[in-house]
């Protein structure tokens, strides 16, 4: 009797099927800024947004320290022919040379990195000087205040993380096992970030500010109630979002994105 196939449940939520105004959004930014040809993904979780930037023909690098997004990275690559180069590796120990990328993605990662300065220093030292870092941040006056002081402090870990999933992905038992802890790095938020803390540390590392954009302002909470509104009252809730949080103040936003260039 063959063994049954191995599948990962975010697959059939994330690229190439992306229906949610979120991921939508993120991808068209990331495309549209990204410059050069070689483009490192750092903190890529499931791959979704390398295999976007590999469909467009660039060069694409991978790199994430948790276990289980490797493993369903390299699952979805393989499902999907990409020829992105997937290796398990932190932003505090990028294994690449110095200059080697145009462009870094880094998308909702600088949040979980303990050590950040040693973090933004390994990013400016592997992209080269003009180079662009893209960067998607929650806000820790908003998201942070809710989901790491109340949420991952009180509640245990993995009871959340299992909760969430189950209800915003209908997942199964045998589903929530694939999901396995990170277990390098402390699950939760180990940084929070005001939108002047980010402006301030981009400047400080070498990085000139581009573009800054509202993400989301109340969505990410709203998210899992998908499965109890259903999928298209969600859709629409989440346009309407995106529409809301780019005309309120940066401090009010749950999330942003910023593009910046190397100096």
């Amino acid at each position: 009797m063959k063994n049954k196939p191995q599948s990962f449940p975010l697959q059939k939520f994330y690229q190439p099927y992306l229906f949610f105004p979120y991921e939508k959004k993120v991808r068209d930014f990331a495309l549209y800024y990204l410059k050069g040809s070689q483009i490192l993904d750092a903190g890529c979780g499931n791959g979704w947004l390398s295999i976007c930037a590999e469909n467009e023909g660039y060069n694409v690098y991978s790199v994430d320290l948790a276990n289980n997004e490797i493993k369903e990275s390299r699952f979805i690559f393989k499902r999907k022919k990409s020829r992105a180069a997937l290796t398990k590796a932190s932003l505090c120990g990028l294994p690449f040379t110095n200059s080697a990328f145009d462009t870094i993605i880094c998308i909702n990662v600088l949040e979980h990195v303990l050590d950040i300065e040693k973090a933004f220093l390994n990013l400016k030292t592997v992209l080269r000087k003009g180079g662009r870092l893209i960067v998607m941040i929650p806000n820790g006056l908003t998201f942070g205040l809710f989901y790491d002081r109340f949420a991952y402090r009180l509640i245990p870990a993995n009871a959340i993380v299992s909760r969430v999933h189950k209800t915003l992905f209908s997942m199964t038992a045998d589903e929530l096992s694939v999901l396995k802890l990170n277990e390098e790095e402390p699950i939760g938020h180990c940084q929070e970030f005001t939108i002047s803390r980010i402006r301030s540390l981009l400047r400080e590392h070498g990085f000139k500010i581009i573009k800054i954009v509202n993400c989301r302002f109340l969505s990410p909470y709203m998210r899992s109630l998908c499965t109890l509104l259903g999928k298209k009252p969600m859709l629409e809730f989440e346009k309407f979002d995106s529409k809301l949080a780019e005309k309120v103040p940066s401090n009010l936003a749950s999330e942003w994105m910023i593009v910046c260039e190397k100096q």
